[in-house]
């Protein structure tokens, strides 16, 4: 055992631990050595971390600490220690006082997604929220991008909630109504709005009528908007055009409270021309100046003030009745479990003494991620500890977004450096090589200044790769992203191509690395390397470049439930509990997992089919006769019976998707299990009647959020580069480590929803403490006030969380390098390091040959069938039917249809630049805005990807969609009601699970039409006949129910013809 890892015995010690530096080494060695001085008793320890992997980890490294001390009867006491999550310690108290503090002795935990769906029951029923509900875009909240997925207006302000909610919690706010609460957390969110806006005039009635008149002298001068509009005039580029149409369209009762209108009426360098080279630029001038006071308007404040009010008072309200909801059913969740036990133990000191009696150290891990509830609980046993070891790095704070917050340790710290001796610094880093710790040392100065501690290194290993390798791209060769204008490569698209043959390269070179377990020389394999990145979206994107070089990847991504053998196992679920259930069959005989998606099978099944008998084919025959025994026995049971008895697991060993397919069943099996346990009150408040075969798929789509992420194939994949972002890297590291994106600066988003304490010292903190929102506010100078604000934390947020991706590569660090970096991006900090000339420092130019990709690629990998020989693929059939994504063959006869034509069809064309799937959505969305907010065309036209400004462009889209209205009026008549994007969630007439959404529903006065559109060509209804059909059943109650589909493209609405 080193010496220098051992600690004294005091009262308090803070350890300051960098990354590598031996923080958990640190804690086994010096409990190890108290114990072994009788200071300490092995099972009276209480040591809490914030992860199960991570207690289970500090238990096994003590216990192992104890036996190379021969310490065996010590070892074996250690079980009796409690070493926890802070979760699980205070669900022990809880347990422990139930009877005296007439709680259940045997509270039940929620779920995550049990607990979702409670809270979004109960925010439903808020009332303080209504009025921002009844008006979602003028409070802030008009839909949008999430990076790749749209997130519609109404999700936007469930996630502030959600948010909200969570930063109250962490605090120990919104348990219980005590009296006072909402005023002070109330006057404390508007105190900090107020101050932060500044000053502001009483009536803003004199600055709309200013705004107004020079509003109508524009339109005295140029009655005709399209005159103006023309490139001689002032619309010569898109930007200038917005201005003239956002002119027009200004009323005077919109200057009252549009104040995005009022912003979009103000001058920046986009309209600079105008003021340059126009001679009437004098009409613009006054609509610029007047649109400047929006500033001092006191519109935008009060709107604020109003917006701050209902989400608090809203939250509340929503806290209190899932508080009453839990209370009655007997239910904690993971806040309950701390906060509960911290007040049973504040008005029950005598119950603190006993619990705390029973030990002699309190160890604190990872501290820098405590929320100020869960310090207020451990602070009660530092108290009384007698001897307490807390761990920490405040540069690896980067749980903020869970409701941790770094200034708790920050303070800490400040007051134990008033004495002395009771604050450590591990000055020493065991992970990286020496050259790598160079470098790393010097990232950490130049982010961090004088608050960083270099570290010694003490790897006791050389390796054989530079320590640091830049790729750098530069902007003579490379975009920083694709553009369909540009012969030139994009960094963030076939830059990941070429960044996938560097990996490529360097696990085919024959480098060795240092294994960590061995300590011996190997050959580097695909575990052994890292990519980190931002977000998501980008990891996936560099999945798939990855695997076009057939590089094998290991990541966490969505599809668990679009997987083919959970589609299988549920069609099989489905086709053995309910015999009717021919498309189930179908589905189940047609899969891909089966070599069922051949002409000749599909023939057969057809050809077999008829009303008695259904489909006949040998894999039916030997599933069938399971259904009688079946259907009596729990679903995880008849889940793995269907297994078992289709040998699936068989069939995946030789499926190019084998080991994740068959993760994704083990998954399938333990969601049944967590279905089957369930209460029933939980799913009666989900609108799911009994738990069976036909409830548990609706279950599975009420909660696809939430479970969707598919789990890891296999952790141990040798062969497989792992990919994860840089806030999931923490705690893990690897020989060779890529991280992605420090090109990329990000600013404060808003709304922000974040915690905040006036001054004082760290006793009074958590009762002082209080929720800081900011709304999102549309004047320029207005949001950089608040923006300045937050931007301090935001930038130590995103310092940290860089400084943990970087510190996980023992031995090479690779530096993807845009030569035309973002201010502020984390490059900015580090790029004298990158650029010096130093031998550890390994510089290469990253050409667009390097994106070149294996013209094999194309190949379709075969694999092996089960039972069913496999030929050619047809389109697949799916368990979970939805118009907008399946497409199968009808069991049916064809009946006939009639195309109506309309004009002008839409050019789509003009677009081929953004990917199928984007432009579908957001074409799809221009739809729904049509028909149920056309007031809000003009946005949504102008948002991504379409981002249609143009003129003539618009007006094609304009005359399309009137086209489309009034072919449907033609069909129906004038008095139509409209439903557009209506999700669908139900059972059909044979029991099968429909879920989706129905793109337009029109309801005429002795019809109803249901249209599904297409964006990506033309076809034949037919071909959707069968997910169209069964949508049928969610509309009994009409007298006649027509389908059709709008073929976008070709401008042809095809309906049945009777």
């Amino acid at each position: 055992m080193s010496q220098s890892a051992i600690l004294p015995a005091q009262p308090l010690t803070l350890i300051k631990a960098g990354a590598g530096a031996g923080k958990t080494y640190t804690i086994q060695s010096t409990l190890a050595d108290w114990v072994k001085q009788g200071i300490v008793k092995a099972d009276r320890v209480l040591a809490v971390t914030f992860t199960n992997d991570a207690a289970n980890e500090m238990r096994t490294r003590i216990r192992l600490a104890l036996l190379k001390e021969g310490m065996m009867a010590e070892a074996r006491l250690l079980q009796k220690s409690n070493i926890s999550t802070i979760h699980a310690f205070g669900l022990e108290i809880l347990k422990t006082f139930a009877y005296e503090a007439g709680k259940s002795p045997a509270p039940r935990q929620l779920t995550e997604q049990e607990q979702d769906f409670l809270l979004r029951k109960a925010m439903d029923q808020a009332q303080a929220i209504q009025p921002v509900l009844d008006d979602l875009e003028h409070y802030g909240y008009g839909g949008g991008f999430k990076g790749d997925d749209f997130q519609d207006a109404d999700e936007q302000l469930t996630e502030t909630i959600l948010a909200l909610i969570n930063k109250l919690r962490s605090l120990g706010k919104g348990f219980s109504e005590t009296a006072g609460e909402a005023e002070a957390l109330l006057r404390q969110a508007k105190d900090t709005i107020k101050t932060t806006y500044g000053h502001v005039q009483k009536d803003g009635a004199p600055y709309a009528d200013q705004l107004w008149s020079a509003i109508e002298a524009v339109k005295t001068e140029y009655p005709d908007v399209t005159i103006l509009r023309e490139k001689g005039e002032w619309g010569n580029n898109g930007h200038t055009r917005a201005f003239v149409d956002n002119i027009y369209s200004a009323t005077r009762e919109r200057l009252d409270r549009d104040w995005k209108l009022w912003a979009s009426l103000q001058f920046d360098d986009n309209l600079k021309k105008i003021r340059e080279k126009h001679p009437r630029a004098d009409l613009a001038e006054p609509v610029w100046n007047a649109a400047e006071k929006l500033s001092v308007h006191p519109g935008p404040l009060n709107d604020a003030l109003t917006h701050i009010e209902c989400l608090i008072n809203g939250v509340l309200e929503t806290l209190a009745a899932y508080q009453y909801t839990k209370e009655q059913a007997g239910l904690v969740d993971y806040g309950d479990m701390v906060h509960l036990a911290n007040d049973m133990l504040e008005a029950n000191p005598e119950w603190l003494d006993g619990i705390a009696g029973d030990y002699d150290c309190l160890i604190i891990d990872e501290f820098q991620d405590t929320n100020p509830l869960q310090y207020a609980l451990l602070r009660r046993f530092q108290a009384s500890s007698k001897y307490t070891l807390i761990v920490g790095d405040l540069k690896q704070s980067i749980m903020g977004f869970q409701g941790s917050y770094s200034r708790l340790f920050a303070e800490l710290l400040n007051d134990g450096e008033k004495t002395p001796g009771v604050v450590k610094e591990l000055d020493s880093n065991w992970r990286s090589t020496h050259e790598l710790m160079d470098f790393i040392n010097g990232v950490g100065t130049a982010l961090f200044g004088s608050k960083y501690q270099e570290l010694a290194p003490k790897a006791g290993y050389k390796s054989d790769l530079p320590a640091v390798q830049v790729l750098r791209f530069s902007k003579d060769d490379w975009n920083l992203n694709a553009n369909a204008k540009s012969s030139k490569p994009g960094f963030t698209a076939e830059g990941n191509i070429a960044l996938a043959n560097h990996i490529k390269e360097l696990l085919g070179s024959g480098s060795q690395i240092t294994d960590r377990h061995s300590g011996q020389k190997r050959s580097i394999r695909g575990s052994d390397i890292a990519v980190l990145a931002r977000g998501h979206s980008r990891l996936g994107k560099f999945a798939e470049a990855l695997r076009n070089v057939r590089v094998e990847v290991q990541i966490q991504q969505p599809g668990f439930l679009a997987c083919e053998s959970v589609q299988w196992v549920l069609s099989a679920l489905q086709a053995l509990n309910n015999r009717r259930d021919h498309y189930a069959w179908l589905d189940l005989l047609t899969s891909p997992l089966v070599g069922g998606q051949s002409t000749e099978r599909l023939s057969e099944l057809l050809a077999s089919y008829d009303s008695k008998t259904a489909l006949k084919h040998s894999l039916k025959d030997l599933l069938e006769p399971l259904g009688n025994s079946l259907r009596k026995q729990p679903v995880k049971n008849q889940l793995l019976t269907i297994i078992e008895e289709g040998r699936l697991f068989e069939t995946l060993n030789s499926h190019p998707q084998g080991p994740q397919y068959r993760a994704n069943l083990i998954k399938l099996i333990g969601l049944a299990e967590e279905f089957e346990a369930l209460q029933p009150e939980t799913l009666n408040a989900m609108g799911i009647a009994g738990k069976n075969a036909s409830t548990f798929p609706v279950w599975l789509n009420e909660n696809k959020d939430s479970i969707d992420e598919q789990p890891t194939a296999d952790p141990q994949a040798e062969d497989a580069v792992v990919l994860k972002t840089w806030h999931s890297s923490k705690g893990l590291e690897w020989p060779v480590v890529m991280v992605l994106d420090a090109e990329k600066a990000s600013e404060p988003r808003f709304p922000s929803i974040s915690m905040a304490y006036p001054d004082g010292g760290i006793d009074t903190m958590l009762d002082q403490s209080f929720v800081q929102v900011m709304p999102k506010f549309e004047d320029e100078r207005t949001k950089n006030r608040f923006s300045e604000l937050l931007e301090d934390e935001h930038i130590e947020t995103n310092k940290n969380v860089y400084y943990v991706a970087l510190t996980r590569a023992r031995e090479q660090l690779i530096v993807p390098c845009w030569d035309s970096f973002s201010d502020g991006s984390m490059l900015s900090y580090i790029l004298p390091l990158v650029m010096e000339n130093d031998t550890s420092v390994e510089q290469k130019q990253v050409t667009p040959t390097a994106a070149g990709q294996d013209s094999s690629l194309s190949q379709v990998a075969e694999y092996g069938a089960m039972l069913i020989k496999r030929g050619n693929q047809l389109g697949k059939l799916k368990h979970s039917i939805s118009p907008s994504l399946d497409k199968g063959d009808s069991i049916f006869e064809a009946p006939e249809t009639v195309r109506m034509s309309y004009s002008p069809a839409l050019d789509l064309e003009k677009f081929n630049r953004i990917p199928a799937n984007s432009l579908g959505t957001w074409v799809h969305r221009l739809y729904q805005v049509y028909f149920m907010r056309p007031e809000l065309l003009e946005r949504a036209l102008a948002m991504k990807p379409g981002c249609v400004f143009e003129k003539t462009q618009k007006t094609e889209i304009y005359r399309h969609l009137d086209g489309f209205r009034e072919n449907i009026e033609n069909l129906l008549g004038h008095e139509i009601a409209i439903r557009s994007e209506l999700p669908v969630h139900d059972l059909s007439e044979l029991d099968q699970v429909v879920s989706g959404v129905i793109d337009l529903v029109v309801n005429g006065l002795d019809r109803t039409l249901l249209v599904d559109h297409k964006s990506d060509g033309d076809g034949k209804l037919v071909d959707y006949l069968v997910q169209l059909n069964a949508y049928r059943y969610m509309y009994r109650e009409q007298s006649s129910t027509i389908f059709g589909v709008n073929w976008i493209r070709s401008a042809e609405l095809e309906v049945l013809s009777n």
